[in-house]
């Protein structure tokens, strides 16, 4: 088969799993519109109408991460859909564009790894990835198939998804940043960051803010993760006392300024949300809860709700622990769902403690997690499957993968049943 040919076939396939992952998105998504309980049908039905008929600005105080709304006013304005269908094809079209982020990701790991991926298996897992949920057994206690097991694919929420491509986009930038400061010759896996770093700054800036603009849930978790990580590198360099803290504070600072637009935005939303009433018109404010709180409401053993959701991370941690303490994407993928389980187990809103607001970080910790050990999980294959034990524990990491995506798609299946 000629290249031509091989390429045609490869994007015969990308293709594919696109169509069919927008086909399910769009139905599911007129499905629950029809719910007067269900978040698209708040989003699209309430929120959305805000921004129109003279009221833009009341829409976006009691909105501001509004990405998602911009979009489908801009397909219901421009192009005359439907308020729906306009809706349907906004998820779609951020649902899309985290999957095709998710299959470069892929293809350049494993290219870099020593062999690139089949595209039929690239899609396959990229698709799989936009399908996943936790585990599920409804005879323990460990909660609901989304409320006390949670996960990185909370397909009922419209801005939570929206988020998603940016969330990757920035975990790319920030390994490729930090990469390029530790070694001048490095050349970048997803960036030509070798390029020079400024414009790389300014792309990390845009896309925080973007994910902010989208829901600031992700940026909540991930700039504290990386300055965690960043404030263990700049210690430990001091204490190694070889000249290189200084510079690499200088580096740190960089950083810093990269996420001010981010934070600055997000400032403003917490003042519009918790100061001036937000969306619920409370007077209510961020609270410390006592350990767990929130989380317990929803499930009996929340350890067991961890296991759950995470089963597929948590083995191939347990198989590789190495590389989670020592490079530094396993240990941000680390410092993220730390940070944000403990924003889960420790935060709250005052008036409307149930909401459980502050569990969305954590959704977004756990979204890193999964892609952190997928990609890991390739890595091993091309590299540390020389015995059979270890082809053998590789073999069972990708069951673990399959059996949460059957569970999306059972997950899928029951939420089509049923409108609440």
């Amino acid at each position: 088969m000629g290249q031509t040919e091989q390429n045609k076939k490869d994007g015969f396939f990308v293709i594919l799993f696109a169509v069919l992952l927008s086909y399910l998105t769009y139905i599911y998504v007129l499905h629950v519109l029809g719910g007067i309980w269900q978040d698209y049908n708040g989003h699209t039905y309430v929120y959305v109408p805000m921004f129109t008929g003279g009221t833009w600005v009341e829409g976006w105080k009691t909105v501001s991460y509004c990405l998602w709304h911009m979009t489908v006013l801009l397909l219901n304005k421009a192009l005359r859909l439907p308020l729906d269908v306009s809706a349907a094809y906004a998820a779609c079209l951020y649902s899309v564009f985290a999957y095709f982020i998710l299959y470069w990701m892929i293809q350049k790991v494993t290219a870099a790894a020593g062999r690139r991926e089949d595209c039929l298996k690239a899609s396959l897992i990229a698709f799989g990835m936009c399908a996943a949920q936790s585990l599920y057994c409804f005879w323990l206690d460990a909660g609901g198939r989304f409320l006390g097991l949670y996960s990185m694919n909370p397909i009922h929420n419209p801005t939570q998804m929206c988020v998603k491509g940016f969330s990757l986009i920035c975990l790319c930038l920030v390994w490729d940043i930090w990469q390029k400061q530790k070694d001048e010759n490095y050349h970048g896996l997803f960036f030509k960051v070798e390029n020079g770093l400024k414009r790389y700054y300014i792309y990390l800036s845009v896309m925080l803010f973007l994910s902010v603009l989208a829901k600031p849930t992700f940026a909540e978790m991930f700039i504290p993760a990386v300055a965690l990580v960043m404030l263990g590198e700049w210690i430990a360099r001091i204490v190694k006392k070889d000249g290189s803290a200084a510079p690499y504070f200088r580096q740190c600072l960089s950083m810093l300024l990269c996420s001010l637009p981010a934070l600055a935005y997000m400032v403003l939303q917490f003042t519009l949300y918790f100061i001036l009433g937000g969306s619920y018109g409370s007077e209510g404010g961020l609270v410390i809860t006592k350990f767990l709180e929130v989380w317990g409401m929803y499930s009996e053993n929340v350890g067991l709700s961890v296991l759950l959701g995470m089963a597929f991370p948590l083995f191939i941690v347990l198989i590789n622990v190495r590389y989670f303490l020592k490079d530094d994407l396993g240990r941000l993928a680390l410092a993220c769902y730390g940070v944000g389980f403990l924003e889960a187990a420790l935060l709250g809103e005052s008036t409307v403690l149930s909401f459980g607001d502050f569990i969305w970080p954590l959704m977004s910790a756990m979204l890193v997690m999964w892609v952190v050990s997928v990609l890991r999980l390739l890595v091993l294959e091309r590299t540390q499957a020389d015995t059979g034990l270890r082809r053998n524990l590789l073999n069972i990491g990708w069951s673990l993968f399959f059996l949460h995506v059957l569970c999306g798609y059972l997950y899928f299946k029951d939420m089509m049943q049923e409108v609440y």
